[in-house]
């Protein structure tokens, strides 16, 4: 009986124990930005942000607020804090990263761990943005006159077009993840009244304190608004563009540069049915380069920057608990032959253009790649998207290989006897690496579409077959083409039109 007793006591100490919580030290030293003078002890506060917030109850919500603040009680300049996590989410794993509030974000890749039972658990010690040096770098301070020129998509009323009447486009970034601080001048770009396609802008910026200085570089990008009239929420569909620090008081004349923004088109007219397949045979994860069995495969997901694309504008994770009540991520169907798909009708009146998406995939052990944080994310690298263009008319059908960007098809859009031959300018442009040509023969026959150099030299051929009236579409990926101005040229009989273009990587 005495035996019985103590196991059960011993039992429900250990459950008390459990149920207490996890402890979990964070660390940072922050004495070379204390030296760097870019901390001042006692004025400045450290505190750490993350996914790891809701659980501990912060009403606030993830990667915000102050409620989380680091304390250096000795002196040291190592800044600490403990917390005690819930002890159910044992095996959980969080990202977390260091910020001097109210924004001055630590430059480094967002910090990792998986919460381990049963505790304390001391996370190692990070310094600052990564920064244990001493040296006290002499930081700089340049001028930089930015111009876009949006030629291409200008035009007043209509959907599909950038109006200058309601439409205003900036350059953002510049003191993003503290490569750079003070940005003086106005973000917001003027129209050029003799040109009006061409907008300007100038701002100073000094390098930030995760910079070395001069030679070092901040990050930047243009963005449209309204956020509702453009594709991607207004930002540019390609990576963010770069500022190389020059000497302190530098004055910098950037080429002129067509933004990668795409405005929305006019609404749909009726409901168009869009059907994804995703071809997982080759797939890869890109966390780790390790392929996946397409035959253990949970499930594949899908978010971009609609609604109807299971939205990331609107938050949401890279992970199973995301598709819950259809909440962001979209569930695709295994339709056999490692391909999954997913229709979805649009509805009419949801406006037409250029939308980005991506794909991830669910497996045994996905779970752990990553720290298990987001880890569905894990089909191409962060901003490389696939893209289509949604528009009035026959239902739209694409093939995607799990992991890499459309590479050439062609799609027949009309059977109608067009009564103009046309070749369209090719959207996203610049591109990188996938684009989209439209184009119009009037004559049934041998059609060639071809892409040179600047030397005149052919690169690569699209088209080079028969062909019966109609309108179609070409999708490429150049992928394996150098950065650069290219010519496409489109033969149809004695008709024959040409274009430029532009692969910025």
């Amino acid at each position: 009986m005495k035996k019985l007793f103590f196991t059960i006591s011993l039992a429900l100490m250990s459950t008390a124990i459990f149920a207490q919580g996890i402890d979990v030290t964070f660390q940072c030293d922050m004495g070379a930005q204390v030296y760097k003078g870019f901390f001042t002890p006692g004025a400045d506060m450290l505190v750490v942000r993350g996914d790891f917030q809701e659980t501990l109850g912060d009403p606030g919500g993830n990667w915000q607020g102050d409620m989380f603040e680091l304390t250096d009680g000795d002196g040291d300049t190592v800044y600490t804090g403990t917390w005690s996590f819930p002890a159910d989410s044992a095996g959980n794993g969080y990202e977390y990263k260091f910020v001097i509030s109210p924004d001055g974000w630590e430059n480094a890749d967002n910090r990792t761990f998986t919460l381990t039972a049963p505790g304390p658990q001391v996370l190692p010690k990070y310094w600052f943005s990564n920064d244990s040096s001493y040296v006290i770098v002499v930081h700089v301070t340049n001028t930089i006159n930015f111009t876009a020129d949006i030629s291409g998509i200008l035009g007043i009323g209509a959907g599909g077009a950038f109006d200058p009447n309601v439409d205003t486009i900036e350059v953002r970034g510049l003191d993003w993840d503290q490569l750079g601080e003070n940005v003086v001048g106005e973000r917001k770009m003027a129209q050029d009244p003799f040109n009006p396609g061409i907008f300007t802008t100038t701002l100073t910026v000094t390098s930030g304190p995760a910079t070395m200085g001069e030679g070092d570089s901040t990050k930047w990008k243009f963005k449209a608004f309204p956020d509702d009239r453009f594709s991607s929420a207004g930002w540019e569909l390609t990576p963010d563009r770069w500022h190389i620090y020059q000497s302190d008081g530098a004055v910098i004349n950037l080429p002129t540069i067509v933004p990668t923004i795409y405005p929305l088109s006019d609404s749909l007219n009726n409901p168009v049915d869009v059907t994804f397949d995703v071809d997982m045979s080759d797939a890869v994860n890109k966390y780790n380069n390790i392929p996946i069995d397409p035959s253990t495969l949970y499930f594949v997901g899908q978010r971009g920057d609609a609604d109807f694309l299971g939205s990331w504008v609107t938050g949401g994770t890279w992970t199973p608990d995301d598709t819950i009540g259809g909440a962001h991520m979209k569930v695709l169907t295994n339709a056999g032959n490692n391909i999954w798909t997913r229709t979805v009708t649009v509805p009419a009146g949801t406006p037409g253009g250029v939308y980005v998406y991506k794909f991830g995939a669910d497996y045994p052990g996905a779970d752990t790649v990553n720290n298990g944080t987001e880890y569905m994310d894990n089909e191409m690298p962060f901003g490389v998207n696939h893209f289509f263009n949604l528009i009035d008319g026959d239902p739209i059908e694409i093939l995607i290989n799990f992991g890499q960007q459309l590479p050439v098809s062609v799609e027949k859009l009309d059977d109608m006897v067009p009564d103009k031959f046309s070749l369209e300018q090719n959207y996203p442009n610049p591109f990188n690496p996938s684009t989209t040509i439209r184009y119009t023969i009037t004559e049934p026959g041998l059609v060639n579409l071809k892409i040179f150099n600047m030397l005149g030299e052919e690169v690569l051929t699209l088209v080079n077959e028969e062909q019966t009236t109609g309108v179609y579409e070409v999708t490429l990926d150049a992928s394996r083409l150098a950065s650069g101005l290219y010519i496409y040229t489109l033969t149809n009989g004695s008709l024959s039109a040409t274009k430029k273009m532009m692969l910025l990587k």
